[in-house]
C-alpha cells in the first residue's frame, strides 16, 4: 500500500464522522499553535470542522508529532506521537485563567497550557482513578477562580473520563486529546461530548465571574508583567518623546551597557553557567588539578568565564535595552493621547464579554474616536504575520481587529494613529 493510500484509510474513520454529522471535511486545517501539544509544529492529517456538539464550533482532528531521541552511545530513535484532536475556543477565559490543563493516566499530553514555569500543579485530590493523573494551572491565577473551576463535579467527571483524556486551556484556546486515531464514530462523538462539557465548564465559571462584583478581583495577574531592570532604565534615562518603538533604543542600550548593575548580574550568571559546565565536563579540571597545573586550570576557567560572560552580557543589554525603549515609546503615546495603559489580563478578565479573539500584549484605555470607554489591544511589534490590533468599544464590545504591521523603524505614533482611525469607524 502507497503512503498516500495508507493515509486515506486511516482517515476514512474521521471523513465518514464529519458526513454523518454534518462537518466540512478537510485533508488539513490551520490550528492554533497555543499551549504544548499544538506547538510542537505537528501534522494535521484529516480534520472536519463545524458544530462538533451540544452547539460547540470547533475542529475535530487526527495529529501526529514527531521527535528524536538519542541515547549514551549516540543512538538515535525517532518518536512518533499520535491523537485524535478536538479544538475549541473559549475567549472569555483568557483574563481569568490563561493556562489550564490535565492528563489523565494513560494520556501522552503534557497538559501544559503554559511554559513549565508559568504553570503550578493543582491537587486533585484522592480519588483513585486520578492517582497517575496531573493538573496544572496558570500560576498567576487566582487560588479562588481555580478552586471554582476544579469543583468537586468536574474532578468526579475526569475520574470518570477516558483514562487516555487530556486537555491543554492555553490563551482561550481549548484542545481536548484522546490517545491514537479514533475511528469509531462513539469514540469520536465521545471526544466531541468530552471537549464541549470542558468548553461549557470553563465559559461558564469565567461569563459567572465576568458579570459579578469581584471580576477585577479574580483576574490572573501576570508574574512577569514588569521588569524590574526595564523599570530601573526608565527612571535613570530621559528620552524624548519616542516616534516609533525603536527611537530610543540606542540609548538605552548605551546606558545598560554601562550600567554596574547589568556587568555584576551577567558576571554571577557567568560564574554559574561555567560551573555547571564544569560539573558536565568534570574530568579535564580534575586531571589538572591531580597534576598540580594550578596556573593552566585557573587560565582555562578564566576564559570559559570570559566567553559565557560575553554571551550573557550581550543578550542582558539587547533584551533590557529593546524593552526599555517598546515600554517608552506605548508610555509616551498613552499620555500624549489621554490614554492609560492597563494589564492586560486584568482588561481581558472586566471585558470577558467582549470575547478577545487573542491575549493582548499591551492594552491602552481611554476615550478613542467618540467612544467614551474604548481600547487598543495589541499583539506583538507588527514583525510577523501573527500579529493583530484590535480596537474594543466598551466592556461587551464589539471588536474589531486586524494584521498588525510594522514599518521599517517598527510600530510608530503615526501608524497606531492610522489603525485607531481606520478601525473605530473612520
Amino acid at each position: 500500500m502507497s503512503p498516500s493510500a495508507a493515509i486515506e484509510e486511516q482517515q476514512a474513520g474521521l471523513r465518514k464522522f464529519a458526513v454523518a454529522h454534518g462537518l466540512t471535511y478537510a485533508a488539513s486545517a490551520s490550528l492554533p499553535t497555543l499551549g504544548d501539544l499544538l506547538s510542537r509544529a505537528g501534522q494535521v492529517e484529516g480534520a472536519a470542522t463545524g458544530e462538533l456538539s451540544g452547539g460547540e464550533q470547533g475542529t475535530l482532528a487526527y495529529y501526529t508529532y514527531t521527535y528524536t531521541t538519542t541515547d549514551n552511545e549516540h543512538h538515535t530513535e525517532v518518536h512518533h506521537r499520535y491523537f485524535t484532536i478536538a479544538v475549541t475556543r473559549v475567549p472569555e477565559s483568557i483574563g481569568f485563567m490563561p493556562a489550564f490543563g490535565f492528563h489523565g493516566a494513560e494520556s501522552e499530553m503534557s497538559g501544559l497550557g503554559a511554559a513549565v514555569d508559568e504553570s503550578v500543579q493543582v491537587d486533585l485530590g484522592g480519588d483513585a482513578a486520578l492517582h497517575d493523573a496531573r493538573c496544572y494551572r496558570y500560576k498567576g491565577a487566582e487560588e479562588g477562580f481555580t478552586q471554582q473551576l476544579l469543583s468537586p463535579s468536574l474532578i468526579d467527571w475526569l475520574a470518570r473520563s477516558e483514562a487516555d483524556l487530556g486537555f491543554e486551556l492555553a490563551d482561550g484556546v481549548l484542545c481536548t486529546s484522546r490517545k491514537g486515531y479514533l475511528e469509531d464514530a462513539t469514540a469520536l462523538a465521545a471526544l466531541c461530548d468530552d471537549a464541549a462539557h470542558l468548553t461549557a465548564a470553563i465559559r461558564g465559571e469565567s461569563v459567572e465571574e465576568e458579570g459579578s462584583v469581584g471580576a477585577a478581583a479574580e483576574a490572573a495577574k501576570d508574574p512577569n508583567a514588569q521588569d524590574p531592570r526595564v523599570e530601573a532604565a526608565l527612571r535613570q534615562v530621559a528620552v524624548d518623546p519616542p516616534a516609533d518603538i525603536n527611537a530610543a533604543k540606542a540609548t538605552f542600550r548605551g546606558h545598560v551597557a554601562r550600567s554596574p548593575e547589568t556587568i555584576w548580574r551577567s558576571f554571577r550568571y557567568a560564574v554559574a553557567i561555567a560551573a555547571i559546565l564544569n560539573v558536565a565536563a568534570a574530568a579535564v579540571p580534575i586531571l589538572l588539578a591531580l597534576a598540580g597545573a594550578w596556573p593552566a586550570l585557573a587560565g582555562i576557567e578564566a576564559v570559559l568565564v570570559a566567553i559565557v560572560f560575553f554571551f550573557v552580557f550581550r543578550k542582558e543589554v539587547r533584551q533590557t535595552a529593546e524593552g526599555s525603549a517598546a515600554e517608552a515609546f506605548y508610555r509616551s503615546y498613552a499620555r500624549s493621547h489621554g490614554l492609560k495603559l492597563e494589564e492586560p489580563l486584568h482588561f481581558a478578565a472586566t471585558h470577558a464579554e467582549a470575547k478577545l479573539p487573542w491575549r493582548p500584549d499591551r492594552v491602552l484605555v481611554g476615550s478613542l474616536r467618540g467612544h467614551a470607554e474604548a481600547a487598543l489591544c495589541i499583539l506583538g511589534d507588527g514583525s510577523k504575520r501573527s500579529d493583530r490590533i484590535a480596537f474594543v468599544a466598551g466592556p461587551a464590545g464589539p471588536v474589531k481587529e486586524s494584521e498588525l504591521e510594522a514599518g521599517p523603524n517598527g510600530l510608530s505614533a503615526q501608524g497606531l494613529d492610522a489603525y485607531v482611525e481606520r478601525l473605530a469607524g473612520g
